[in-house]
């Protein structure tokens, strides 16, 4: 599984029964996650995006709860009836159910803190690091090989240089002085 990565902030926001939806903005997201590039607080979070088709209520524009298992003619998997196991759902979680109802997209996010795979499955630093990266739809970041910049390059390459030269202006020092006695 390839994670989705986006700025985490430690806050949720969940879309509840009695939330009504804006459909306009597909798929709906049953939790939203804040963060941002911008917020001191945050930080690149690896989910799991769970993707699906949910129940909802088309006159009241609500998500629906589905009565899903148990041994009565109104559950979802004894008798495959969408209406009876919404209408069950509904009295069950005391809300209301006009009849009507649709399935809408949704998403939801996971955090990553299970599912971890075995060392030697284990990320490389290329993974992240590079321009088609698992990182690369995450902004607001500078990231050594997937984000250049040609002048952080340029003075790079200029310490790496300057820094050579030293040694060699060293090592020359070195051998030119190295038979001279002190006093």
């Amino acid at each position: 599984m390839v994670p989705h990565y986006a700025w985490f902030d430690g806050t949720v926001e969940y879309t509840l029964l009695e939330d009504e939806l804006d459909l306009s903005g597909e798929p709906i997201e049953i939790n939203h996650i804040d963060g941002s590039a911008d917020d001191p607080a945050s930080r690149i979070w690896p989910f799991k995006l769970m993707r699906g088709k949910q129940p909802f209520d088309t006159q009241l524009n609500t998500l629906l709860v589905t009565h899903v298992f148990g041994a009565d003619d109104t559950s979802l998997w004894s008798n495959f009836n969408w209406p009876n196991a919404l209408q069950a759902g509904s009295e069950m979680s005391g809300r209301p159910f006009s009849g009507e109802y649709d399935f809408v997209e949704t998403k939801m996010y996971w955090p990553i803190t299970h599912m971890v795979p075995p060392a030697e499955q284990a990320l490389r630093c290329g993974s992240c690091h590079g321009a088609e990266s698992r990182l690369a739809g995450i902004g607001g970041i500078y990231m050594p090989g997937h984000s250049g910049n040609a002048w952080l390059d340029r003075i790079g390459w200029l310490v790496v240089v300057m820094t050579l030269l030293g040694v060699l202006a060293h090592i020359a020092a070195r051998v030119i002085f190295r038979g001279r006695k002190h006093s």
